[in-house]
């Protein structure tokens, strides 16, 4: 039997995180001008950027840890408040653009991993994960088409990259 994959770690880490995040809120506002619940507040802040910061870059090593990343970050990338998250704190630029690249980036990594390891760089592969990455992030964006179109190049690109096709 395999290890689980260390992306489970991640989400789960976040997931604890923002619990205890929410909590904290929660105290810090029933009590506003407790030094203590102030400092658990930040405390709780901290963690939970660390765990952002963990979990858009965390290496996922199977195609079951791309699937339960993708599902979990879903619903939380289509919250109303989501561009509000903390995760433009990631970058130097605050932008979340750049932080949507990066995640997706890094997903184009991991896959063209996994891809070269069962070496299973087919254009109907490419397309089928392309596809997914859609559904699971296609509502934040008006073209689809182009947000489909720039998903496969990425992960063809990086695919052909890793295999040494391309520099």
């Amino acid at each position: 039997m395999s290890a689980p994959d260390p992306i489970i770690a991640a989400i789960e880490g976040h997931r604890l995180a923002s619990a205890a995040y929410d909590e904290a809120v929660d105290r810090w506002s029933a009590h506003e001008h407790d030094p203590i619940a102030d400092e658990e507040n930040h405390t709780a802040f901290s963690h939970l950027e660390k765990s952002w910061r963990a979990l858009v870059s965390a290496e996922f090593k199977t195609l079951g840890g791309l699937v339960a990343l993708l599902e979990y970050m879903a619903p939380r990338l289509q919250e109303e408040d989501a561009p509000a998250m903390l995760l433009e704190n990631l970058v130097d630029d605050q932008e979340w653009s750049t932080v949507f690249g990066l995640f997706c980036a890094n997903l184009a990594r991991g896959l063209a991993a996994i891809m070269a390891a069962q070496s299973a760089v087919t254009p109907e592969f490419v397309d089928w994960v392309a596809d997914d990455i859609i559904a699971a992030t296609g509502d934040l964006f008006d073209d689809y088409d182009v947000v489909r179109l720039v998903a496969r190049a990425a992960i063809q690109a990086d695919a052909e990259y890793r295999a040494g096709r391309r520099s």
